[in-house]
């Protein structure tokens, strides 16, 4: 059996869901299709980090850090290239 994900944006409408309605939480997370315990988790880290919950994991983080940083390089070798080039091509003008 294969792990489920869900999104953000449905883990903060299911939380919201559960605060706002007045039936069970059960019954509640049954008609989405999850699990009660996970329903409550989510809940419980709403609660705790507010707007923050369910942000990137770190790992998806570290690997958008390290591809910025390859592209980064990338862009400053062109740079120095650029400028190494400029006194030729200023050159053939005269």
């Amino acid at each position: 059996m294969s792990r489920r994900n869900f999104d953000r944006d449905f883990k903060l409408s299911a939380v919201k869901m559960a605060e706002s309605s007045d039936l069970p939480l059960v019954q509640i997370a049954r008609s989405l299709g999850v699990h009660d315990s996970m329903l409550r988790r989510w809940r419980t880290q709403v609660r705790a980090k507010g707007p923050a919950a369910f942000k990137e994991s770190g790992r998806a983080e570290r690997s958008e850090v390290v591809k910025l940083r390859r592209e980064n390089r990338r862009l400053k070798d062109e740079v120095e290239i650029l400028k190494k080039t400029l006194p030729l091509l200023e050159r053939r003008k005269k």
